[in-house]
């Protein structure tokens, strides 16, 4: 048996995608389990070279296709007319639907061949309604008794996009693909999920039932000093949808309350938005905040996030919503409170007390800033009751673990 991974989201070590594929690649060796990975033409060079990954697929999980320059005119007058409505988005989603899709079956009918064998096991770390369509199209090709095993982490809800805004057409998208996909669910194609809120969404919105395939993403505790100021951090990619443009503020509001607290901020973005590139130059006019420049190695960020007290993990709980973080992951499994937005699966895990923080809701600076201020009092006992829950939850999001779900499925 071989083990394949499909990753058109594995582009740079900034990434998701690179993390889980390091993890990863490093378990099924120490298993002796032969195994191949792919990802997109640009991959980084360094992580074909560290891991043997295979520069692939054409199109990255996170393109878009833009309107024609007629549509952009029509929506915009469309919504002159519409009450409420603040802008026209950009992307289109039928033509990304229909290009990325295309694409995708296309990539997957050039991959070797020898992948194509029923003894293998093939796993789609993540997939949208991009791709979703164009794998089962292929498959569906395929003579079905050749077929090897094929799971998939439905890592999005169906209103993602990959350029930040609410889907309008994504649930049909998976509705359609769920219905092409009958004759293969279960029998050569699985689905999985990182929680049990994502797999209650589409099992209750699309009758799909998934197995939980958790991130593997250990964490670095904090290292223990004498200093007495308290540090919070924010790691990761800077976007609004996870909340990087409700820091400047927010801090602001902190230290106006003169609140014992350092805050440590990545920055790490391609300039795509004006709310970041706006948060970016307001961090950097502020006192007490110390900024970290682009992406970080491994090495960097244990050391760093090592520093860390708390997380803040102020995602939006529209356009990022129930799907989990590997930061989170990482903060639970290292035994660190954290900051979360409430409606998302990070907020949701504090509330039921399988995680400790606070909790934040409107998503806003000013409910950011008051739940940092609400936590700060009661570190101490978080930080105590983190430190006893972190053994298990890292067990349970262990290489290890991740591995032997999917190896459950080469059994099915």
């Amino acid at each position: 048996m071989e083990v394949v991974f499909l990753d058109n989201g594995l582009i740079g070590k900034g990434e998701h995608s690179y993390n889980l594929a390091a993890k990863l690649a490093d378990a099924l060796s120490r298993r002796n389990l032969r195994y191949r990975m792919f990802g997109v033409q640009a991959l980084d060079q360094s992580i074909a070279t560290e891991l043997g990954a295979i520069q692939h697929f054409q199109r990255s999980l996170y393109d878009g296709v833009d309107r024609s320059r007629g549509e952009k005119c029509l929506r915009s007058v469309a919504a002159i007319f519409q009450a409420g409505q603040a802008s026209v988005p950009k992307r289109s989603e039928h033509k990304t639907w229909t290009a990325l899709n295309k694409t995708f079956e296309k990539d997957l009918g050039s991959l070797p061949s020898s992948i194509w064998n029923s003894d293998n096991l093939v796993i789609v770390p993540a997939i949208s309604q991009n791709q979703i369509m164009g794998l089962i199209r292929y498959l569906l090709r395929q003579p079905q008794e050749l077929l090897p095993r094929v799971v998939c982490q439905l890592m999005f809800p169906p209103n993602w996009t990959p350029w930040g805004q609410v889907s309008l057409y994504g649930e049909q998208f998976y509705r359609d693909a769920f219905r092409l996909a009958a004759p293969l669910i279960d029998r050569a194609l699985f689905f999985t999920t990182e929680n049990e809120a994502m797999a209650a969404l589409y099992r209750n919105g699309f009758g799909i039932e998934t197995n939980i395939l958790p991130i593997p993403f250990d964490g670095s505790p904090r290292i223990e000093t004498r200093e007495a100021t308290v540090r919070l951090g924010f790691f990761g990619y800077s976007k609004c949808d996870k909340g990087f443009h409700l820091l400047p503020k927010a801090i602001e509001l902190c230290q106006r309350k003169r609140l014992d607290a350092e805050f440590i901020v990545q920055i790490q973005h391609s300039g795509w938005e004006q709310r970041t590139i706006e948060a970016e130059l307001a961090l950097r006019a502020l006192k007490g905040v110390r900024l970290m420049e682009g992406v970080l190695t491994s090495a960097e960020y244990a050391a760093w996030t090592s520093q860390i007290d708390a997380m803040l993990l102020p995602y939006d709980p529209v356009t990022f919503g129930l799907r989990g973080s590997g930061i989170f992951t990482e903060s639970v499994a290292a035994g660190r409170p954290v900051v979360a937005s409430g409606g998302t699966f990070a907020g949701t895990s504090v509330e039921n007390n399988q995680a400790e923080g606070e909790v934040f809701a409107p998503h806003t600076s000013e409910a950011l800033a008051a739940a940092i201020g609400r936590l700060m009092p009661r570190l101490p006992a978080c930080k105590a009751r983190a430190a006893e829950r972190a053994q298990d939850f890292a067990r349970s999001h262990s290489p290890g673990a991740y591995i032997e779900v999917l190896l459950a499925h080469a059994n099915t």
